[in-house]
Formats: structure tokens, sequence, C-alpha cells
């Protein structure tokens, strides 16, 4: 049984779902904000600091190489990586990353989502810092880095932004 407080209620909730409706992906929303509400305590996230676009070239009238390599620089509050992606003798590509300060940390390249997290590939940064991708997957992708566990105040996970190989 229904008394006039819930008929005025329905009434009130009618009126809004047609004057002013609530978008068909807010529930879809709210979950996915409450989802990386605390992200940036689980992930620091690095900013572009410097893209440096060298293409191989001559001192005569001859055109430019098409050979380029690209180099990222990218920094957060506790590291800063550099990547270098360069073209290969066989038409391929080649990524190669530096860690600063160097840590035992392992490097996975892919696609942003949980989706296509199991198309991520992974490398190991060595004692200096440094990991490679000698076949990185092409497209637009990012770089997460995970400090190996076993080592007090080793800092969290951390992820750059997207960029393209």
């Amino acid at each position: 049984m229904t008394g006039p407080d819930d008929l005025l209620l329905q009434s009130v909730a009618d009126l809004y779902a047609e004057l002013d409706p609530a978008p068909d992906d807010l529930a879809d929303g709210v979950l996915a904000r409450l989802a990386v509400q605390d992200l940036e305590t689980e992930f620091e996230m690095f900013t572009l600091v410097q893209a440096v676009d060298t293409t191989v070239g001559t001192r005569n009238d001859e055109p430019p190489e098409t050979s380029a390599s690209v180099a990222l620089e990218f920094a957060g509050s506790t590291y800063r990586v550099l990547v270098r992606i360069s073209d290969t003798d066989d038409g391929g590509r080649r990524l190669d990353g530096w860690v600063v300060p160097a840590l035992p940390m392992r490097a996975f390249l892919g696609p942003q989502g949980d989706a296509l997290a199991h198309t991520r590939q992974s490398a190991y940064a060595d004692r200096e810092g440094r990991f490679e991708f000698p076949a990185p997957m092409r497209g637009e992708v990012r770089l997460w880095l995970l400090p190996q566990t076993g080592r007090e105040g080793t800092a969290p996970p951390f992820v750059t932004p997207a960029f393209l190989v």
C-alpha cells in the first residue's frame, strides 16, 4: 500500500526522469571512478619532460635517411625514465629504456586497459636500470614499471602516459 508521501516522491522522480534524465553510462562512470579513486596512492604517474626526434642525415644536399630515433623522458617525484625508440635494419622497431635511480624492476609495455593486459610484453631492468624491448608492439602503449619486492623502502609501481611506438 502506498501513502501520499510515496505518490509525491514517485511524481518528483518521474518529473526528473522526463526533464533531466541521468546519462546512460552514469552507473559505469561512477564504478570506474570508484575503482581508480586511490590511484595516486598506488601508482606514480610520470609526466613527459622531453621528446627529441633525431633524424640521421648527411652534410651534403642529399635528403636525410628515413631512419629515426625518438627519445622520450618521463619524470615523476621519485624516478626519471628515458625511453629511446629506434628503427632497426630489418624495418622493425626497438625500444631501450633507462630508469634513474637504478633499481631491480620489471617493465611492462602494452596498451592501456585491463582487458588487454594479457598482450603486454615484459622485460627486466638490470642493475644499471636499463631494460629493452627488441621487438616492441606498435601503436599507442604505456610503460608500467614495477620495483621488485623484497627491498625496504621501494617505491610503488608507476606508469607513463601513453606514447606511440
